[in-house]
């Protein structure tokens, strides 16, 4: 029992205290924004002042107050008629992946495992970092496919300023059912490549197993394949893993596809449901009930991975306008149901001539030009709803007192039109400036 206790503790720290980066903080400073979007109220207030000290918000207000109550040598960013907004939160990320689209999902994965030697997928996930954090995401959460425990390594590495990144919420490896996910190989190899990439569960005490392995391994989250075409977790396994994994204070994040899965993950009282493409309308009304969170990965039809054995089949495109309806359908109809929504790209694979922070931000942006949502919504599901996913709210997700100098800039109105984030000119994390475009900065009012 106090050994139990002493390991909730310790996991509740790592993930909202530890999430400091270990390096020193940055100077003390305030930043002045003609437009801050408070994404709760959907409002902007204008003439704002940001007095970032130690990392962390000191202070946000009427600009002339905060620079009264601020030192008076205190270095000044005047971010002029910028909009200035939390940074973006992305809760469904594989930062060690980069496959090729024009490969099937299975293949691929095959191919990372058989080819990518450790070695080289932390080197991808070092590059991949950078590029998201430029991309204006200063916090994600990686679900999988990063090895045995690639996205703790990674997350350690940025959090001792090793390399460049976002804040990572680390899963390690997922639990799979027997057979793993996505790997249609032969008998005598499967169980080597299950191990490359994940834990399987086949009944309830293999399910309580894999939490505490991939808690001894240093996670932060606990990511489940609640289904793999027809092998499914029970409700049995799934709620042995799932109250393992609430008894150490981690989240769990269940990726289901079938009305089999999404109800098993439902009965198990998960924390969030990625994708849930055959979810009905009961479940939907469930999910909402429970505050299980849908996490849906939609991609519009400009960005959906089509494998090459597939593109040139005559009546493609009319496959892709199909499944793109019915997502924007599951996420109408789940947004109907009352369900919270948390953006996660859940890009896997690369896209040419875009960086993963570029293709991340496409992503984001499409929930209102393709999937219906207001740009309001969008923003929120990008901030304080994924902070509240991830067991962080008041550590980021939102500009106020205590929470991390989390800030980007905008050079338009996003909260009108989510596309504006194409014009991100400015990212701190943690008050440090990552990127500063000053030259594509407007000028500051007199």
């Amino acid at each position: 029992m106090r050994t139990r206790t002493l390991v909730s503790l310790t996991v509740l720290f790592t993930v909202i205290v530890a999430l400091a980066a270990q390096q020193p903080a940055p100077k003390a400073t305030l930043v002045k924004a003609g437009r801050l979007l408070d994404v709760r109220a959907g409002a902007y207030r204008t003439n704002q002042g940001i007095w970032i000290d130690g990392g962390r918000i000191r202070q946000v207000g009427a600009f002339d107050e905060v620079r009264a109550a601020a030192p008076k040598d205190i270095a000044v960013i005047d971010l002029g008629r910028a909009a200035v907004l939390p940074g973006l939160i992305d809760v469904h990320t594989h930062l060690l992946d980069a496959m090729d689209p024009g490969n099937a999902a299975a293949d691929s994965l095959i191919l990372t495992l058989t080819k990518e030697s450790p070695t080289k997928r932390a080197l991808l996930g070092a590059a991949m970092a950078r590029e998201i954090l430029d991309g204006g995401f200063t916090t994600v959460r990686n679900v999988g496919h990063s090895g045995i425990d690639g996205d703790v390594s990674l997350r350690d590495a940025i959090r001792n300023g090793w390399v460049p990144g976002p804040r990572i919420v680390a899963a390690a490896r997922k639990i799979a059912p027997y057979g793993g996910q996505a790997l249609p190989v032969q008998s005598s190899v499967i169980q080597t490549l299950i191990d490359l990439d994940f834990l399987t569960a086949s009944h309830p005490a293999e399910g309580r197993r894999a939490v505490l392995e991939n808690l001894r391994a240093g996670a932060d989250v606990i990511k489940v394949v609640a289904d793999d075409g027809g092998r499914v977790i029970d409700e049995e396994t799934m709620k042995a893993i799932a109250d393992e994994a609430h008894r150490a204070n981690l989240r769990v994040a269940v990726h289901a596809m079938t009305k089999l899965g999404i109800q098993s993950a439902i009965a198990a009282g998960v924390d969030s449901i990625e994708h849930g493409d055959e979810a009905t309308d009961e479940q939907f009304a469930a999910m909402a009930r429970k505050g299980i969170v849908l996490v849906p990965t939609v991609w519009p039809k400009e960005l959906l991975p089509v494998p090459r054995t597939m593109a040139s089949l005559p009546n493609i495109d009319a496959q892709v306008n199909t499944y793109v309806a019915g997502e924007r359908t599951k996420l109408d109809r789940a947004r109907k149901a009352g369900v919270k929504i948390a953006f996660g790209s859940d890009c896997w694979f690369g896209f040419s001539g875009k960086t993963r922070g570029q293709m991340t931000r496409l992503v984001l942006e499409s929930l209102q030009t393709s999937f219906g949502m207001t740009a309001a919504d969008v923003l929120r599901s990008a901030t304080v709803s994924a902070a509240e996913l991830l067991n962080i709210p008041g550590v980021t997700g939102a500009v106020e007192a205590t929470a991390y100098g989390d800030l980007i800039a905008v050079d338009g109105d996003p909260l009108a039109n989510a596309g504006d984030l194409e014009k991100i000119t400015f990212v701190m994390k943690g008050g440090a400036v990552i990127r500063d475009d000053a030259r594509a900065r407007p000028a500051p009012q007199s």
